[in-house]
């Protein structure tokens, strides 16, 4: 019979609450992406307040923006790509209750297409329209989100593990 490694146990229910609130503000942050110009259009001032939150982290370029017909998002679409693709994968990690941690060389391959394109960009190149670059951000995002639900996961895992109790008059000094 297979033996489970300490690592790959899952977490108890009761821990789960740190993995899953990162999760839902993962989840509150990526579609407030898409809200910002959803209120804007409708004549609210959230959806300026909202863009200005993203703002420390995307350059927010309204022509690298996706638009769904809002007008455009509220980070580019490289952004959007990163963010979505994290938050499925601590949805999946969270909801899986099990840590995934994948090999280094998976992230080197999902980066590489984004890091060319940035690249390219950097260096004057034609780079790739907004929805290619949406798709090829995905798999790195997905990839992050992997590594911080694995360290949630863990990170729940350890702090939840029976404490072996202490003996009074017993000294670990020796």
């Amino acid at each position: 019979m297979l033996q489970m490694t300490e690592y790959q146990k899952s977490v108890p229910r009761t821990s789960r609450l740190v993995p899953g609130l990162v999760t839902g503000l993962a989840a509150l942050w990526t579609a407030g992406v898409v809200l910002a110009p959803w209120l804007s259009s409708h004549g609210s001032f959230l959806g300026g307040w909202l863009r200005l939150l993203y703002r420390p982290g995307c350059h927010q370029i309204a022509d690298r923006c996706l638009d769904l017909g809002f007008g455009p998002m509220a980070v580019c679409a490289r952004c959007a790509g990163l963010y979505l693709g994290g938050t499925l994968a601590l949805l999946w990690t969270t909801a899986r209750n099990h840590p995934f941690r994948p090999h280094p060389l998976w992230l080197a391959t999902v980066a590489a297409p984004t890091i060319l394109d940035f690249a390219a960009g950097q260096i004057g190149l034609p780079s790739l329209g907004n929805w290619t670059r949406f798709a090829v951000a995905l798999p790195l995002g997905f990839m992050a989100g992997l590594y911080l639900g694995d360290a949630l996961i863990e990170t729940a895992r350890l702090n939840s593990a029976p404490q072996k109790p202490k003996i009074p008059g017993e000294d670990s000094v020796g």
